[in-house]
């Protein structure tokens, strides 16, 4: 084992990366379906910092105190429609998760009705983070969350089990077996070609707040942000409130626009079958989830800055940045409809996105990576622009053991699938091959007629 992991090898039905929303959701469908007697299932999460650590605000560049892009009634659960999935259990799923739901602990905290009769506005990160602790401090039927490092994967020699060693703080490394394996988290954020004399003055989305720290505070300075979607605008507010005289620009691929909230754009979200997804051509779903989800601002933090002549918006594209005034500032190298041009700053953020391929090549060997490849084809050397093949239960089509990548599910499966837009929809998804295994139809029935 090239970790030194111990020779105990701990077993476990899935195995999730990471302790955010997903790992949520799916600890709180596993602890309903135990509880119910449907199935013994385990679930064992590993997450390096804290629980809900990209929501809480302390690891990392955002503050936590950024709006959240959906409503937090769109909880683990959501959308509560389990039967679709899971039969007529499925009913009695969806009731065992109401303790668990937004609603519930928001009552606990005596926060519900103050909430409700101010017009259920938006909610901060760190209180979206705050809720998902709630839940995974109490899916524990089955369920196991742990500090860890996961540093590599591989499938055993019978391709029926994933091997996962794990660093543990404080402890010896750690090996576990996992029969289907669930990669969350943004992955890592996208190359971004900089001169290596001004690496210092570039940032990335997953910065820290002591990176930052560098900005001057009592002077003004200009910062570029180059990203066209929500983690670039997350960036501005944060650095607004955090370097309150400074000034910044974004550059964005494409025209600025807000997310649409109607009814028809939330239904494909939450119940993509509805509208056939999957039967959709490549364009017609790439539109949709360019213009409602990927390259879109939520509309309430673009109000806060209707009127601040602080930020501003420029279209076009960021492919390199170079020093400037003797390595004292940046100059970038923007391409427009005018054409190129080099404007200057005194910092740049990275916000053009994350890498779920990246973190990938990471944890996999070079010999892991060529035997994945030679199941499914090329994977992280493909070509621009061509779709990911993940399937149904959102899983790495052609890899076995299974692979779930719910992140990358969001053109193929439907675009609720890689955020929050149907986390209790994306549970179902994952978990059932293993329901259906463990679970023979008539008992289902059974036990969603007692309930």
């Amino acid at each position: 084992m090239g970790t030194g992991a111990s020779s105990t090898l701990t077993e476990t039905d899935v195995l999730v990366v990471g302790a955010g929303a997903k790992a949520a959701a799916l600890a709180a469908k596993v602890h309903a379906i135990n509880g119910l007697g449907l199935a013994e299932l385990s679930l064992t999460a590993f997450e390096k910092t804290e629980p809900a650590a990209s929501w809480l605000g302390r690891n990392g560049m955002t503050s936590g105190e950024e709006p959240l892009a959906i409503p937090p009634i769109k909880d683990v659960g959501f959308p509560y429609q389990s039967r679709r999935q899971l039969g007529e259990a499925g009913d009695a799923i969806d009731a065992a998760l109401l303790p668990l739901s937004w609603q519930r602990y928001a009552t606990e905290r005596g926060e519900y009705a103050a909430w409700v009769n101010s017009g259920s506005p938006p909610v901060r990160h760190r209180d979206y983070g705050e809720y998902l602790g709630w839940v995974l401090q109490r899916a524990t039927d089955g369920v196991a969350v742990r500090r860890g490092h996961v540093v590599e994967l591989s499938p055993d020699e019978g391709g029926e089990r994933w091997l996962v060693d794990v660093e543990v703080p404080g402890g010896a490394p750690e090996r576990h077996a996992s029969r289907a394996l669930v990669l969350t988290g943004p992955g890592v954020h996208r190359a971004f070609p900089h001169d290596p004399a001004v690496a210092s003055r570039v940032f990335h989305c997953d910065s820290r707040r002591e990176e930052f720290a560098q900005l001057p505070e009592e002077s003004a300075c200009d910062v570029a942000i180059v990203g066209g979607g929500e983690s670039a605008l997350s960036c501005m507010m944060f650095l607004r409130g955090f370097r309150p005289r400074s000034r910044f620009t974004v550059y964005t691929p494409m025209v600025p626009m807000s997310r649409g909230e109607s009814f028809l754009e939330n239904r494909v979200f939450s119940n993509p079958d509805e509208i056939e997804w999957e039967a959709l051509d490549p364009t017609t779903r790439r539109d949709f989830v360019k213009h409602s989800d990927r390259g879109v601002f939520d509309p309430p933090s673009l109000a806060a800055i209707a009127y601040d002549d602080r930020c501003r918006f420029v279209i076009g594209r960021v492919s390199e940045v170079f020093a400037a005034r003797g390595g004292t500032g940046v100059r970038l190298r923007h391409h427009s409809p005018h054409g190129e041009a080099g404007p200057e700053h005194d910092f740049v953020v990275n916000c053009t996105g994350f890498d779920l391929l990246a973190q990938l090549r990471e944890l996999f060997s070079e010999r892991t990576r060529a035997e994945i490849e030679a199941r499914v084809g090329q994977l992280w050397d493909r070509p621009a622009g061509t779709e990911v093949p993940i399937g149904r239960n959102l899983e790495l089509q052609g890899m076995s053991p299974r692979l779930h990548i719910p992140g990358l599910a969001g053109l193929s499966q439907g675009p609720g699938f890689a955020n929050l837009g149907a986390l209790g929809l994306m549970a179902n998804r994952v978990l059932q091959p293993l329901i259906a295994e463990r679970t023979p139809t008539r008992e289902i029935v059974q036990v969603s007629t007692n309930t």
